[in-house]
């Protein structure tokens, strides 16, 4: 029975631990790949450490409510902290998870609600949407952006960025490029942006889109392409204050943080100052790969 699990996603670690015997730790779908072994007490310092075990949330109250994403889960501020309530429909007006983060997110514990699941039932206390929302709060510290786009790195390392948002052609894209062999698809719908040893790097993450696509592994970032359909494959150079404005639209920065917010617009800023940026129209067969390839 897995008591733990070291995670690393864009370079940002994660060590998530049981405190109770009777909760196990297990990882789901995509995130498997990003589990680099079980946690150890001994680790080098991970970005956070994450406590899990049952507990009865009809006891947790109070704080003042930050945010409300309209059904999933809501915001609180807690203990000098951050407190994050997880509802669904089908198990009632309780949250059936609850987070609470220091204010650093250096660490943190999440309690599940136990009368809700059966004896023995597996759970991933990080479940979705909680670990995007955890490495959306580490990246926001001065460490990086996550993007609505499909990363692609082709057969010399390079990275190219699709981004758009939904409906834009992420996915399509995605699976153009992943027919030729020496290609990888770091996601069809989510990717991190990095800035380490002098360039822009892109990562890819657990949280795919349809095509299912993500890959824990990272490319310089050569090209950002934003999306659009068209009737014939194009690509038109954009200019800066333009493309980053669009940037920030496909961004997924905390808006109820300030201090966030400004690293984020920050963030992009530099980048479409330091990488190429183009709008992409395209139609949906192959020979896109090579308009792309030749800018």
């Amino acid at each position: 029975m897995q008591r733990s699990a070291l995670l690393r996603i864009a370079d940002l670690t994660i060590a998530l631990t049981s405190e109770d015997p009777k909760l196990t730790v297990s990882t789901q779908g995509a995130n498997t790949q990003f589990v680099v072994r079980e946690a150890e007490p001994d680790d080098a310092e991970p970005d956070v450490r994450v406590r899990a075990r049952w507990g009865n949330l009809a006891e947790v109250s109070g704080g003042r409510k930050l945010f409300d994403s309209g059904g999933l889960w809501q915001l609180f501020t807690a203990n000098g902290g951050l407190r994050f309530h997880f509802t669904s429909p089908a198990w009632g007006p309780l949250p059936y998870k609850v987070a609470w983060f220091d204010k650093e997110f250096a660490s943190g514990e999440v309690l599940v609600h136990r009368p809700y699941f059966p004896p023995g039932h597996l759970v991933y206390p990080l479940e979705y949407p909680l670990d995007e929302l955890l490495i959306i709060h580490l990246l926001a510290a001065g460490r990086g952006v996550e993007v609505h786009a499909c990363g692609v790195v082709d057969g010399s390392g390079q990275g190219y960025l699709f981004a758009g948002q939904s409906g834009a052609g992420k996915t399509t894209m995605a699976r153009l490029w992943q027919k030729p062999e020496e290609i990888t698809v770091l996601s069809d719908d989510r990717i991190i942006l990095r800035y380490q040893a002098g360039q822009f790097w892109m990562y890819g993450t657990p949280w795919h889109g349809e095509a299912g696509l993500s890959s824990p592994a990272r490319a310089p970032l050569k090209g950002v392409y934003l999306l659009r359909h068209g009737p014939s494959n194009r690509l038109v150079p954009l200019r800066r204050s333009s493309t980053a404005a669009r940037l920030v639209a496909c961004s997924f920065p905390p808006f109820y943080h300030s201090s966030g917010l400004d690293f984020t617009l920050g963030f992009l800023d530099q980048l479409v100052e330091a990488v190429p940026c183009y709008e992409l129209s395209f139609t949906p067969d192959e020979r896109v790969i090579a308009l792309v390839r030749r800018s």
